[in-house]
């Protein structure tokens, strides 16, 4: 009984070890893939902040006006309710 004992002994050693092993292979993979996800994450948030910059660098009234131009469309700036000077915003000239 003392070899039976051994053995059963042994096999529950080796199943804890392979156990802890497998489970340190995938506490690493996870880690691996967290800071994979994290490196993503600020990536796409850099990206973010650089299509915001750009959306608001191409809404300023400037640069609508310059593409209005370079565009050619057929929009006028609208006259004021005194008829003095013209507001800021442009409408369509179309009925």
């Amino acid at each position: 009984m003392t070899t039976r004992r051994g053995c059963v002994l042994i096999g529950a050693f080796t199943a804890i070890a392979l156990a802890l092993v497998y489970l340190r292979v995938e506490q690493t993979r996870c880690a691996a893939q967290t800071l994979a996800l994290e490196t993503k994450w600020v990536e796409t948030r850099r990206e973010l902040w650089s299509l915001q910059a750009a959306t608001a660098r191409l809404r300023t009234p400037g640069r609508v006006h310059d593409r209005m131009v370079w565009l050619e469309t057929d929009l006028v700036p609208p006259a004021s309710k005194g008829g003095a000077e013209p507001i800021g915003r442009f409408a369509s000239v179309r009925p």
